[in-house]
């Protein structure tokens, strides 16, 4: 049911947005046990949001076959000889006047952050809050006790298209819908005040659903004739347009350019290993910009049917959010002392995963395939288990 709603949605685009956003939900979610919050816990949502939109997958452009005009025959001869990556890609262009149409879903389950369960985000230390009178008179200073429990899941239907200007040039567009759904689970509890005591516990709950069209990406590639030794080489432009509301984890809400570096060969006629580097530049804070990379290979064990294995890398510049953006009083044995909130820190990350899939032709051109991405490490907003993306392609 959620593919077949995604896929009303890339047919009958613009799908409608809800009142209020997913990040004011989690922004306000202190409300509901009676904390009033502030300038941490809307850096916090911020945070989370942004995390959540730069951690979704993004497909490749890479066709599974690709061509060359052969002008003294008069057709158009393949020059790929693998069926290809799914999440990296190959220095290959699909040929002059050729058309590629892919579409694919994906699930996005996250459930860790830095490798705790943000079913159960909780600082060690009680967080410290303070009322105050009118006249800005501290009334009274409670220790409380604060939880968060959260579900940030996305299901992302995705048409992606691309078209070869010439023989060694292409462009891609990949336009994405996102159906998000989102709830958050509170639970505080006054652990101390002037006199010792303990006050029941308070629960409270908000969720959310919002549906609706993520960053589109513009890909061009452009490849460079063959080197010594059979190693082939492009390089490639990605735009990201910031179309996805970022108040709904669905876009980053800047836009960014960036450039790669593709290289590949071929090994006993059906291996191609593969090597990407790029660099995300943002354009809201260049230094907060990131490399990616990764390397791996295809291995087509018939001629209708291929293997991917891939490492996928990010590693970021720069931390997402200062230590004091998302500070908060917290008692601790040396007294009362700044502590990130719900002991969540934007510290600078990197983020490795396993890509593995699977290609697999049933018709002359058209192709299904399937792929799970694993995390390799902790850091960050992760899905714990398998991210899976299934789809199906057809160059005409």
């Amino acid at each position: 049911m959620r593919a077949a709603r995604l896929l009303v949605c890339l047919v009958l685009i613009p799908c409608s947005a809800p009142a209020a956003s997913l990040r004011d939900r989690l922004r306000a979610s202190s409300l509901t046990v009676g904390i009033s919050g502030g300038s941490a816990f809307d850096a916090l949502a911020d945070n989370i949001a942004d995390t959540a939109a730069r951690n979704l997958p993004i497909i490749s452009a890479s066709a599974g076959y690709t061509y060359r005009y052969n002008a003294q025959l008069e057709i158009f001869e393949r020059t790929s000889e693998t069926l290809g990556p799914i999440f990296l890609e190959r220095p290959d262009t699909l040929g002059r006047g050729k058309l590629n149409i892919n579409v694919s879903y994906q699930y996005v389950q996250f459930d860790e952050f830095d490798g705790r369960s943000i079913k159960r985000l909780e600082a060690p230390d009680r967080i410290v809050i303070q009322e105050f009178d009118s006249a800005g008179n501290l009334l009274r200073s409670t220790a409380n006790r604060l939880r968060y429990g959260l579900k940030i899941h996305s299901n992302i239907g995705s048409l992606s298209l691309t078209y070869g200007l010439l023989d060694n040039l292409y462009v891609n567009l990949l336009l994405p819908v996102n159906d998000t759904d989102f709830a958050v689970g509170v639970q505080s509890q006054v652990i101390a005040m002037a006199l010792p005591c303990v006050l029941p516990m308070r629960n409270g709950r908000t969720q959310g659903n919002a549906v609706g069209i993520g960053d589109i990406l513009l890909r061009g590639k452009y490849q460079f004739p063959a080197m010594e030794g059979g190693i082939r080489s492009a390089a490639g432009l990605q735009l990201r347009l910031p179309s996805g509301n970022e108040n709904d984890f669905q876009g980053t809400g800047d836009f960014e350019a960036s450039p790669f570096l593709y290289l590949s060969t071929i090994l006993w006629s059906h291996v191609e290993p593969h090597a990407n580097l790029g660099v995300d530049l943002r354009t809201d804070n260049v230094e907060r910009s990131q490399a990616r990379y990764g390397l791996g290979a295809d291995v087509d064990v018939t001629r209708r049917i291929g293997i991917s294995l891939a490492f996928l890398g990010r590693s970021q510049f720069k931390e997402s959010a200062p230590a004091s953006d998302t500070s908060f009083l917290h008692l601790t044995s040396a007294g009362v002392q700044q502590r990130p909130l719900l002991g969540v820190s934007f510290d600078r990350k990197d983020f490795f995963d396993l890509s593995f899939g699977a290609r697999a032709v049933v018709w002359r051109q058209i192709m299904v395939f399937a792929n799970g991405i694993y995390a390799l490490n902790d850091d960050g907003l992760r899905n714990g288990t398998v991210i899976p993306t299934a789809g199906v392609e057809g160059t005409f």
